[in-house]
């Protein structure tokens, strides 16, 4: 009868405990809810509509259209900031497959304001 007493006792304890460390739902998007200030998300990091930035997309983003990987992708890598997505008409050196491409493609990308993940992409020349 001790033994388990003891076990639920151990039991109850060991729920309770980790009841309490684990974090509240205003931290659970965090990795360290001590720092929950100093989070700070970019334009450029967050998600929109199913749409891809080409200021922030490193060239494997671009693989989900076909044509589009490796060489109309690496001039969009290659290059920028852009303003908008015309702006992708004005790379140097395009071919007319690249530019039909960024016809076809034109609807599925958008433009936010290049971030970290722009100087990140530049910095690494993920480019072809």
């Amino acid at each position: 009868m001790a033994t388990t007493s003891r076990r639920s006792m151990i039991q109850s304890a060991g729920f309770i405990l980790g009841t309490l460390a684990a974090p509240s739902p205003s931290h659970a998007g965090t990795a360290n809810p001590f720092f929950e200030e100093e989070v700070n998300f970019e334009p450029s990091q967050q998600a929109t509509s199913n749409k891809i930035d080409i200021n922030g997309a490193i060239i494997v983003d671009y693989m989900q259209f076909p044509g589009m990987y490796p060489r109309a992708a690496g001039k969009i890598a290659s290059h920028g900031p852009y303003a908008n997505v015309r702006d992708l008409y004005k790379i140097p050196g395009l071919s007319s497959h690249d530019i039909a491409m960024f016809d076809k493609y034109k609807k599925e990308l958008t433009v936010l304001p290049p971030g970290r993940m722009f100087d990140e992409r530049i910095n690494q020349r993920q480019s072809t």
